[in-house]
């Protein structure tokens, strides 16, 4: 398993009047970056200051996602970049090396590539849903299916320590964990409703709604 440590977990089961499994709502205050290997790892995706060509949102920044969101938000942003940061394979990994998520010496498949395009783009369908305080079923759904690829698990030691895990050995399913539990930590913190895509032409921007209505439909370049 590759698994992605959680400190401080708490986890609430919430009962619910229908028939079928409860729902498990994962907690953890110190969740903030996908850690592959240790603290080292989050440091470096931490740092990764956007260059000139870059369409990441400066961390800090009122658009900028809090906590491990930040990740989910830059993966959506590659497309607003020109070129596109993830157009080749190529260009893609050296991405998610800077990222810290791809492993030095690991590069992506054609099929992981065009997974990867699926995933960014189901991504920013439900965050274009956000925007408009809407429900795509279509794109919740497509989303589902690309998260899966991670196959996540819940593993428990004899010292009764919780990680979360991905139960595939390649590269890629680990990198698509990463984004799912920024996802779920997001959810469950209220926050992941308040990433949305920018509707302004030429645009198209993943920002974070920190209003305190959360009903800011652009991102702070094209706000009225």
């Amino acid at each position: 398993f590759r698994t992605f440590p959680l400190s401080d977990i708490s986890a609430a089961w919430t009962a619910s009047s229908e028939p079928g499994p409860r729902v498990v709502l994962i907690r953890d205050a110190e969740l903030g970056l996908p850690r592959f290997k240790d603290r080292a790892v989050a440091r470096s995706y931490d740092g990764l200051v956007p260059g000139p060509d870059s369409s990441a949102v400066p961390a800090g920044s009122s658009d900028a996602a809090p906590g491990s969101l930040y990740l989910v938000q830059s993966l959506a942003n590659t497309l607003s970049a020109d070129p596109d940061h993830l157009g080749t394979r190529q260009e893609a990994a050296a991405w998610l090396h800077s990222a810290g998520l791809l492993p030095a010496e690991a590069g992506l498949t054609n099929s992981e590539h065009a997974a990867l395009l699926r995933l960014r783009t189901s991504i920013r369908d439900v965050l274009a849903a956000h925007t408009d305080g809407r429900e795509d079923a279509e794109a919740a759904g497509r989303l589902t299916k690309a998260l899966a690829d991670g196959r996540l698990v819940l593993t428990v030691d004899p010292a009764s320590t919780v990680q979360l895990a991905s139960a595939a050995r390649a590269s890629y399913p680990g990198i698509v964990a990463a984004i799912a539990i920024a996802i779920a930590g997001s959810a469950a913190s209220g926050t992941w409703l308040r990433l949305k895509s920018c509707p302004a032409p030429h645009c198209g921007q993943a920002f974070h709604d920190d209003s305190a209505s959360s009903a800011a439909q652009r991102c702070s370049r094209h706000a009225a």
